[in-house]
C-alpha cells in the first residue's frame, strides 16, 4: 500500500529534525506522528501542497513533488505563494549573488564591482544611509542589480533595482533574506498586475 503524503512528510520530518538520533521509534511514523500536519493550500500548476505544523515554532512542510520544510517566520500560505512567484521571477533572470565567482565571464562583473554597485544602489534606496546588503544579485539577462537592503540595526528592509524604480518595504524579519526578497518581488508583481 502506498504511503499517504502526510506519512511521507512525517517520515521526512522525522529524519530532517534528527529524531532518529534521539532513539525515537521510526515504526511509529504515521499521518499524525511525529507531527500533526494541517493542509493550508495547494498550487496545482506547481504540483505544490503546503501543510503547517508546530513544534514550539510554526513551520511549513512542502511537497512540490520533492519534500521540504521551512519556518513560517510570520508568513501565511498566501505569503508563501507570493514568495514562490517572486522566486520564479528572479530565477528566470539568471541571478548571480555576491558569493559567486565567475572569473573570465565577460557578461558578469567581478565580485568587487558587483559589491560596489550594490552598495551604491543600497545607499540610494535608503536615502543616503549606509546600507547593509541583506541579499545582492546581478541579474544576467537584464544586466542590472537587484538587492534587499537595510540600515544597520534596522528591521525594515527595502528592495532596490526594480525596473520601475519603486522601493517596496519588505516584511518578515525572521525569514531568510532570499525569502524576504522573493516575497517582496511577488508583492511587486501582484501590484503591477492589478494596476
Amino acid at each position: 500500500m502506498e504511503e499517504s503524503l502526510k506519512t511521507r512528510l512525517n517520515h521526512y520530518l522525522f529524519l530532517e529534525f534528527g529524531m532518529d538520533d534521539e532513539d525515537e521509534d521510526e515504526s511509529r511514523i504515521s499521518e499524525e506522528w511525529p507531527f500533526v500536519l494541517r493542509e493550508v493550500g495547494q498550487l496545482p500548476e506547481r504540483e505544490l501542497t503546503v501543510f503547517e505544523f508546530d513544534d514550539g515554532e510554526a513551520w511549513f512542510a512542502i511537497a512540490d513533488p520533492a519534500l521540504g520544510v521551512c519556518t513560517q517566520a510570520g508568513m501565511t500560505f498566501d505569503d508563501l505563494v507570493l514568495q514562490y512567484s517572486g522566486s520564479d521571477w528572479i530565477v528566470a533572470r539568471k541571478p548571480v549573488d555576491l558569493s559567486m565567482s565567475m572569473p573570465g565571464d565577460p557578461h558578469v562583473p567581478s565580485g568587487l564591482e558587483r559589491r560596489k554597485a550594490l552598495q551604491s544602489l543600497g545607499a540610494t534606496v535608503l536615502d543616503g544611509k549606509e546600507p547593509e546588503i541583506l541579499e545582492g544579485l546581478y541579474l544576467q539577462t537584464e544586466r542590472r542589480y537587484l538587492g534587499l537592503f537595510s540600515a544597520p540595526g534596522d528591521q525594515t528592509a527595502v528592495i532596490g533595482g526594480l525596473p520601475d524604480s519603486s522601493k517596496p518595504e519588505v516584511l518578515f524579519p525572521d525569514a531568510s533574506p532570499w525569502r524576504r526578497l522573493a516575497w517582496g518581488i511577488g508583492v511587486w508583481l501582484r501590484n503591477a498586475e492589478r494596476a
